[in-house]
């Protein structure tokens, strides 16, 4: 339920996108925003800083005050703080409520929410869907994890608005306690973000929260291979649509959506005759992963009463996403792929997977998320010929490549050195950059790491042209 925010004292721990996109949505409506943030004042904050305090935010950088604990009695907490934190724990124990932008926004709207949370594949999902709404004639932009917050949508959009399509992460989920969507995705469980949960009991309680209970989505929409995802038909009160590419997985459910022996997209329901839509062989999207991505966003916009053919031109109209299997240019015949988004090994898998003709050569390395590496060795050794590693992870990731008896790797000092090396390797493979790992060793997220990654693949291709060569003196495995 929408708020009175005249004169209300609130306290925003973070300087990130969500936390000053709430600072802005109070303040604007008259309340007060106490903003506390644990990095220094730098040059590079200072517009943001600026910009806030003029809207007469109160801000705080170096450290958490006791300020945070006399401000207000609701903190509005931004997703990169680990709910173990210290000031977490602090907070939590002098009665404070704890509430995730998310959380904000759905008590500020009625607007109907699609909520996507998985630990892979929200991003492509997300956007999809956004895409056939709009296609519909609907204004339902895609937010949250993907970029733009809520809260920010709602503040520029509110009035145009018919669907909100919520990409959320398990951060996000942690404090939300009583965000309901109307329908939600489950795209898949890995174990990730264990850092940041401390165990994967922790991450898997945050995702099945939005599934759960009085959280229960209208509609859950889970991938019936997933025994993780499959938890969500005990747990919600709501109804369930199924999705598998194998009709096995989802033979006995009433409301499906699956592909058949000819790979076309199939969506049934009860009661209803089933609808044979697209072949997914037709998709411009790579991987055989992005056809579960597909099939989420068909049933989602389905439910919703979007008509198959809206549907069907979308989705064969859609490329994917940015850092996503992007491709970014051939070098004298070598391709070179951005998966900057892929931030953990599963992700990377099934990159590596989507690549069924050929082996690639994969760069990879990052700051280590310490999960299970056993499928990530036995997956490179099917599909990559070569693996070039950078970063933090390089000496765990190496260790278990080579105790699994894969031996082509090589190291790079920089990640200029990594694009050469992986260059230098190919013999016309494509070279995959899936990196496995977060970004926050080099970079301060997978956007400007990818970024980064193009810029240099397009000069190194100058450099080609021009002759300059590209010898790379430590090519030694």
């Amino acid at each position: 339920m929408k708020q009175t925010w005249t004169d209300r004292r609130v306290t925003v721990l973070g300087l990130s996108k969500s936390g000053s996109a709430v600072a802005r949505y109070v303040q604007k409506r008259g309340g007060q925003c106490f903003l506390s943030e644990t990095l220094p004042a730098t040059p590079t904050n200072e517009p943001l800083r600026r910009e806030l305090e003029a809207l007469g935010v109160e801000i705080e950088m170096g450290g958490h005050s006791k300020k945070c604990f006399t401000h207000s009695d609701l903190v509005i907490v931004s997703p990169g703080i680990p709910p173990s934190s210290h000031i977490m724990n602090e907070l939590r124990m002098s009665g404070k409520e704890i509430i995730s932008e998310v959380e904000l926004a759905y008590r500020e709207t009625q607007v109907p929410i699609i909520a996507i949370t998985g630990t892979n594949g929200k991003t492509t999902t997300t956007t999809l869907i956004s895409n056939i709404l709009t296609l519909a004639g609907h204004c339902a932009p895609a937010c949250g994890n993907i970029g733009r917050p809520l809260i920010e949508v709602l503040d520029e959009e509110g009035e145009k608005l018919n669907y909100l399509v919520a990409e959320l992460s398990s951060f996000q989920l942690e404090f939300s306690p009583t965000f309901k969507a109307q329908i939600a995705i489950f795209t898949n469980f890995k174990p990730d973000h264990l850092d940041w949960h401390g165990s994967v009991e922790a991450y898997q309680r945050a995702k099945l929260k939005l599934f759960s209970g009085a959280q229960s989505p209208d509609w859950s929409i889970v991938l019936a291979d997933d025994p993780v995802c499959s938890k969500v038909e005990s747990l919600t009160k709501g109804h369930v649509l199924w999705f598998s590419q194998t009709e096995a997985f989802v033979h006995g459910f009433e409301d499906k959506i699956y592909l058949d022996d000819t790979r076309h997209i199939v969506l049934s329901r009860a009661n209803q005759p089933a609808q044979r839509l697209f072949s997914a062989k037709d998709l411009k999207l790579i991987g055989r992963h992005n056809y579960e991505n597909v099939m989420a966003a068909v049933a989602a916009t389905s439910l919703v009463g979007v008509p198959p053919a809206i549907i069907t031109q979308a989705c064969l109209e859609f490329s994917g996403v940015e850092h996503r299997l992007e491709p970014v240019t051939t070098v004298q015949g070598t391709t070179f792929y951005n998966d900057s988004k892929a931030t953990n090994p599963d992700a990377t898998l099934s990159a590596l997977r989507s690549f069924e003709d050929t082996r690639v050569i994969l760069i990879a390395g990052g700051r280590d998320k310490h999960g299970p590496l056993d499928d990530f060795v036995e997956t490179v050794k099917t599909h990559a010929r070569a693996v070039v590693l950078m970063g933090e992870a390089s000496q765990r990731f190496a260790e278990a490549l080579h105790a699994g008896g894969f031996q082509d790797i090589y190291f790079a000092e920089t990640f200029d050195m990594a694009i050469s090396t992986g260059f230098e390797c190919s013999q016309g493979e494509p070279v995959l950059f899936s990196p496995a790992c977060a970004s926050f060793d080099m970079f301060k997220n997978f956007e400007e790491r990818g970024n980064v990654f193009k810029t240099l693949v397009l000069g190194l291709k100058a450099n080609v042209e021009q002759g300059s060569g590209t010898t790379n003196p430590a090519l030694t495995p």
